[in-house]
């Protein structure tokens, strides 16, 4: 009884062409083949779950019989565990995870969510909410990003705006300094539901204070959101790893391949970036590295292992190893210098490009140590239930062997398997990001220019607001795992 390996850090899809902007073709290696995994993760055909039938007891049972075949770290799973004991699926995946997670290596990284939910996010590129992203300093909560097109945007709000207090109307809102003293600012903001309506008293970077009134509704991610080249020098940003910001970055890489000079040296830009697709950050690493079909040089990484996806030791026949692909829009060779600009928000996929790219180029992380997510998860379709499981179910290992960065990167502890080194730097939300006045986008300028860091004098503090850290009683979602503090 197959199950489909679906997306969230997933492995790349299996061997496949598609139309790429230009009419370009584009393909995995025959190396990775999800299918197969699918197939060999599944639990047996004996398990009580029936095709065409949902009972709460049924999909629990599933839920325990997967994560008996497929969980990461089976020894960290409970000898014994009845699954129908459990109220509700994510009961469930809490006394699942309970070994790994006192452990730190599954951080509410294992969920439910349902089907549709993970298909609107990884296949069209969408949320539910206000597309609004908040993080933390001290006891102020200020707005880091706000996602165009997005009902925050229409509201009004900007990067840089600080968050006085949050009600469900103008005459119920609660300071935000008694939010974050209780723990409580995610309680205060509505989940993944349209048409829930919150109330903010909000202090713009000029101007008198104001209170915005925002409806949550379904919005387009907008995955890449700033691109920009000069005289050699490329930048780009990422929010997600999704599908659909394969055809944005392939024309942003194709307008750096075509600039004079050509691009020789670039910014990649994931201080916001949670996560995603394992293929998507596969085709963003081809892009970067492997060099264009036909351009002959030394330094192209094309056919070279990119990264390897290792599961439990008793399904290690199932281990996959990507290599590098040449694509039409990627640079024509590699860049001289990679800076990766990075936050305590930067995870998963974003960290493995950064890893897969570290043995063969010369790379800086601008900004703040990465969050620590060296582990991908594989989907598991409950079809009957219309729910989705996603499960922590292998580790990203480099070329170099280098993998187990939960501390983030680069590892506190000096790894000769990984040699990018840290650039401190602030997130400076007095000016959007690729500006060229703000302080990790100038960082990484100069860094790029000289080959050396002056760090900025002291990095902001600034925390992400996480749901699913900091914020007792949050779960992980596809949006909120990949969009880290955005509501």
């Amino acid at each position: 009884m197959a199950r489909s390996l679906r997306r969230s850090s997933s492995p790349p899809s299996p061997p496949r062409a598609s139309a790429a902007p230009g009419g370009a073709a584009r393909s995995r290696p025959a190396t990775v083949v999800a299918l197969a995994l699918a197939a060999a993760l599944a639990p047996g055909c004996g398990s009580s779950y029936s095709p065409g039938t949902c009972t709460a007891d049924s999909e629990l049972q599933e839920i325990w019989s997967i994560a008996q075949s497929a969980y990461l770290y089976q020894s960290l799973l409970p000898t014994t565990l009845d699954p129908t004991s459990y109220a509700t699926p994510t009961g469930l995946v809490d006394a699942i995870t309970a070994g790994a997670a006192a452990a730190g290596k599954d951080r509410s990284w294992s969920y439910v969510t349902t089907t549709a939910a993970a298909s609107q996010f990884f296949g069209q590129g969408q949320a539910i909410g206000f597309g609004l992203g908040l993080l933390t300093q001290g006891t102020q909560l200020l707005v880091d990003q706000v996602i165009p097109g997005a009902p925050a945007a229409g509201a009004g709000f900007l990067r840089g705006d600080q968050i006085l207090a949050i009600g469900p109307d103008p005459t119920t809102l609660v300071p935000v300094s008694t939010l974050i003293a209780a723990g409580t600012v995610d309680a205060a903001l509505p989940g993944e539901v349209a048409g829930q309506s919150r109330s903010f008293q909000v202090q713009p970077a000029s101007g008198p204070i104001v209170v915005r009134t925002v409806t949550t509704a379904l919005y387009d991610i907008v995955p890449v959101e700033t691109t920009w080249v000069s005289n050699g020098v490329g930048y780009v940003s990422l929010r997600a790893f999704v599908s659909t910001a394969e055809p944005a970055l392939a024309t942003a890489f194709a307008a750096f391949a075509a600039a004079t000079p050509p691009v020789t040296e670039l910014i990649l830009d994931l201080r916001y970036d949670g996560g995603g697709q394992v293929s998507t950050a596969a085709y963003l690493a081809d892009l970067i590295g492997a060099g264009q079909p036909g351009v002959s040089s030394p330094a192209k990484l094309a056919t070279r292992p990119a990264f390897q996806l290792q599961f439990d030791a008793a399904l290690s026949s199932m281990d996959q190893t990507a290599t590098f692909v040449s694509q039409v829009q990627s640079l024509p060779t590699p860049p001289t210098r990679l800076a990766i600009i990075a936050s305590d928000a930067t995870a998963s996929a974003s960290e493995l490009v950064t890893a897969a790219l570290d043995p063969y180029l010369t790379v800086e992380i601008v900004g703040s140590r990465t969050y620590g997510k060296p582990v991908g998860q594989a989907g598991f379709d409950l079809s009957p239930c219309g729910d989705e499981l996603f499960l922590v179910a292998f580790q990203d290992v480099n070329s170099a062997g280098f993998t187990g960065w939960y501390g983030g990167l680069p590892p506190a502890v000096a790894d000769p398997s990984f040699r990018a080194q840290l650039c401190p730097a602030a997130d400076d939300l007095a000016h959007a990001p690729g500006d060229l006045a703000e302080a990790s986008t100038a960082a990484a300028l100069a860094w790029l220019q000289t080959g050396a860091c002056t760090p900025a004098a002291s990095p902001l503090a600034l925390t992400a607001a996480r749901p699913a850290v900091g914020y007792p009683g949050t779960r992980s979602t596809p949006a909120r795992e990949a969009l880290p503090g955005v509501y």
